[in-house]
């Protein structure tokens, strides 16, 4: 009788096991299903965030050269308005008989009349 005793116990094939069986299998299959699709998602999310930061620095550098470059043209622009203002200036100057004629007598070592021009020797600075 011992031995009767110690016979595998045998499992009962009933219906409700079987369906509890097959939803516990579709149930895994479905959380495989769950975690490989949330994993494409995650890699593709990944990427894209990867392609939209790469564009976005690249924007910022760009934005950066373009704000320096405009820095560069201002001062440029400031530096052209002022050799404007003094060549205007110097135009409305050479309109002037006087501008011109203490020109030539600077330049061209011209006198007025009655004037006497004395050219200084020039002193040498290597004794």
């Amino acid at each position: 009788m011992q031995q009767d005793n110690r016979r595998k116990v045998r499992q009962l094939s009933s219906e409700y096991m079987e369906k509890q069986t097959l939803l516990e299998e579709q149930r895994l299959r479905r959380k495989k299903g769950l975690i490989r699709r949330l994993s494409v998602f995650a890699i593709i999310f990944s990427l894209i965030m990867g392609v939209a930061g790469v564009t976005l620095y690249q924007q910022h550098t760009s934005i950066q050269a373009q704000k320096e470059e405009n820095r560069q043209m201002e001062e440029e622009l400031q530096l052209m308005e002022r050799e404007e203002e003094s060549l205007k200036q110097e135009i409305e100057w050479l309109h002037d008989p006087e501008y011109i004629a203490e020109l030539a007598r600077r330049d061209f070592f011209l006198t007025k009349e009655g004037e006497t021009l004395f050219q200084l020797p020039r002193s040498s600075t290597s004794d």
